[in-house]
């Protein structure tokens, strides 16, 4: 499914970001309004906010569907439609908050706009775009972090001064793999098929092209990508790389892409 032509467009808008955060935070808004509303119409007095609790979830239940559409969007566009944890998370989440946010339509038209039943699912449904949100969360800050060592990866490491090209080693390189690149891009089937996790898998590139052309940098996208040149730039929704780093991946690059035994 190529849809880069979508996204090439917004960006000559100024939009460069993923298209279905919008539309997510409408649906969480009008879901913990439900919530709310519903609550407040337990008491007696304020029973007609039952009504406002039901337009609130009939609005919610309409604004799933293109937060799903744009949300498989983003998901082929910046992941490749790869299977990382966090999607699978939201993906099931999502399909679960559909299916409540149906039945609450359902007795609200039925039951009218006060029963424990309705209650309850809109309880679940906000449970439900809480974990959506962990998970989103996940996706968008939790490879700012080295998981391994707790180091922050944006943080500026030390390289030797006049470091040469033939100095850098492949070692060097998968360690910025690890810290910053691994956590979407390993596993059965990562983003746009490119695995980081070996030489070979990175060598042998994306399931489009290779994304390092050994002594051309310029030409390579894995540089062009931490660079920005290309987008999206990488690592995706995090703090771009440390120049530190940008320096060692164009070095390798330039010194032939030297493999582990060399």
């Amino acid at each position: 499914m190529n849809i880069d032509f979508i996204y090439r467009f917004f960006e000559t808008l100024g939009y460069t970001h993923p298209l279905h955060p919008p539309f997510t935070h409408l649906t969480i808004g009008l879901v913990t309004g439900a919530l709310i509303f519903s609550l407040i119409a337990m008491i007696p007095r304020y029973g007609k906010f039952a009504q406002t609790a039901g337009h609130c979830i009939s609005l919610a239940f309409l604004a799933i569907f293109p937060t799903v559409i744009l949300g498989v969007m983003d998901w082929y566009h910046y992941y490749g439609a790869g299977w990382i944890f966090p999607i699978k998370m939201k993906i099931i989440l999502a399909c679960i908050l559909a299916l409540f946010l149906l039945l609450s339509v359902i007795l609200y038209t039925g039951r009218g706009g006060r029963s424990g039943a309705l209650l309850l699912i809109y309880l679940l449904s906000f449970f439900t775009v809480v974990g959506l949100g962990y998970f989103g969360g996940e996706i968008v800050f939790a490879h700012k972090f080295n998981k391994a060592n707790g180091q922050h990866p944006a943080v500026e490491k030390t390289a030797p001064p006049g470091l040469k090209s033939a100095e850098v080693v492949f070692a060097d390189v998968q360690k910025i793999f690890r810290d910053n690149c691994r956590n979407c891009h390993t596993g059965a089937n990562p983003p746009k098929g490119l695995d980081l996790t070996s030489y070979q898998e990175v060598m042998k590139g994306s399931k489009h092209h290779p994304v390092v052309i050994p002594g051309k940098p310029g030409q390579s996208e894995l540089i062009r990508r931490v660079k920005g040149l290309s987008t999206p730039q990488m690592p995706l929704s995090a703090p771009a790389l440390p120049e530190s780093d940008i320096r060692t991946l164009e070095n390798w690059v330039k010194a032939e892409a030297p493999g582990p035994e060399s």
